[in-house]
């Protein structure tokens, strides 16, 4: 069963739901999250909220330094008490009566995992630092420094192999390269400073990758007599989330370091201005600019699913939402045979004749009761109106008897140009520019 879905084309031409497209009020065209460029502002830890310098993200491998999630379910986890009973030794006999110790441990709110089940220390103090238990199988990490050794070789190797292509224009003046020391002492310090001279031969060598068998092993005759205790064992997301680990049953897993988030920014690839950009201060959601396609591209929807029956024409019912301040004028406009989505769709469709205005968004007017509509509508093409949403119809005539129903079509609307300068006295006066997005419809199969 196909799913019905409104998607607008953006500039580069890749259908997209309205509310993932941005509008860009300089270029006046939709774009998508592919065709503008990501900016990282900065790195934060989703549980402390703590800013983090790129180069010390980068250096901690993107995760906070002091905050643990549980290895079972990715939760955080937080810092629990417990009285532990300690007692006086003299001259290695125990004497005295017990003595309660306050000690601290780790706890998951909703799996209720403990630092305890894998046999962690306990702490004395409820901040600073957990000591965390070693590795023991470090094959993650040889295979990272396999990879590493093996770029650093491949950086010098495409260095010779530009050198020798590039030349030397000293020996066709005739001047040895003995008298002039000083650019190999040039070349061997870039090389240096690159670190691509920097590699063990032997380690490339003797580095063997481990091969898949094509025969498992026999399961434990275990499995099959004894009854099963799930909880004793790694989950395959627990176990995936530590390939280094290799952890089989519940007890090895070890809490993770919780990974960082990015506060990004967007900018038009265009014309290089600002189309969404957050506020520094990791515990704040607002935004600095926030052009997002909602606030200035009217919704197109499907108001009611109908039965589309083959090859006759059958009234389906759509809104349309307008999210600006003025009133929009609204023309429909069908898909040519040059439209690169022509050729994609199923069904013939007939769209109102006349423009339609949509009126403008006042937050005010559900609260008003004595509006009354000023516009006049042709009822065989819009059935409802309400404040500055409208239902309408358009006909929908399948010409294939089976698979899915496509249509598409342009809307075309006035919008108020105001494009901010650097100076006030320079500000420009607001002009319309059309804008004629594109808009695909995927109405489910026919007979449904």
């Amino acid at each position: 069963m196909a799913e019905c879905e409104v998607n607008y084309s953006c500039a580069c031409d890749k259908p997209m739901p309205l509310i993932y497209l941005f509008f860009c009020r300089h270029c006046v065209k939709l774009r998508c999250p592919k065709c503008v460029s990501h900016e990282v502002d900065s790195y934060y830890c989703p549980h402390c909220l703590e800013n983090m310098p790129s180069a010390e993200a980068k250096a901690m491998k993107n995760r906070c330094p002091n905050c643990l999630e549980c290895p079972n379910c990715s939760n955080d986890i937080g810092v629990r008490s417990a009285q532990v009973p300690t007692m006086k030794r003299e001259g290695g006999k125990l004497k005295g009566f017990p003595t309660f110790k306050k000690v601290y441990y780790m706890q998951c709110t909703f799996c209720f995992w403990t630092t305890r089940d894998i046999k962690m220390q306990d702490k004395a103090t409820s901040n600073g630092p957990w000591i965390e238990p070693p590795e023991e199988d470090k094959w993650m990490g040889n295979i990272i420094n396999f990879y590493r050794h093996l770029m650093q070789r491949e950086k010098l190797e495409m260095e010779k192999r530009t050198r020798q292509r590039r030349g030397s224009f000293l020996g066709s003046l005739g001047i040895s390269d003995k008298l002039l020391p000083f650019a190999k002492i040039r070349s061997a310090f870039s090389m240096n400073l690159s670190g691509s001279g920097q590699f063990d031969e032997n380690l490339l060598k003797s580095f063997q990758p481990q091969e898949a068998s094509e025969e498992t092993e026999p399961a434990d005759e275990m499995f099959y007599t004894s009854p099963g205790e799930v909880y004793h064992y790694a989950s395959i997301g627990s176990r995936i989330r530590q390939p280094g680990n290799e952890a089989e049953h519940a007890v090895h897993l070890k809490p993770q370091h919780k990974h960082l988030m990015v506060k990004r920014s967007q900018r038009c690839r265009e014309c290089e201005h600002n189309l969404s950009k957050p506020e520094f201060n990791p515990s704040s959601i607002k935004f600095k600019i926030q052009l997002i396609a909602l606030h200035f591209v009217p919704r197109f929807r499907i108001a009611k699913k109908s039965n589309l029956v083959y090859n006759e024409f059958n009234k389906v019912m759509f809104s349309l939402t307008n999210p600006t301040e003025s009133d929009l004028p609204i023309e429909f406009i069908p898909l040519t045979e040059k439209d690169k989505w022509y050729s994609k769709m199923t069904a013939e469709i007939k769209l109102p004749p006349t423009d339609l205005i949509l009126a403008a968004r006042d937050d005010t007017a559900q609260y008003d009761e004595n509006v009354t509509s000023t516009f006049t509508d042709d009822p065989e093409v819009v059935t409802e109106r309400r404040m500055n949403k409208l239902t309408f119809v358009i006909h929908v005539k399948p010409m294939n008897k089976t698979g899915e129903v496509k249509i598409g079509f342009y809307i075309k609307y006035k919008y108020k140009s105001i494009a901010p300068t650097l100076r006030p006295d320079e500000q420009k006066e607001p002009k319309d520019v059309d804008v004629m997005p594109c808009i695909l419809v995927s109405m489910g199969n026919v007979g449904e």
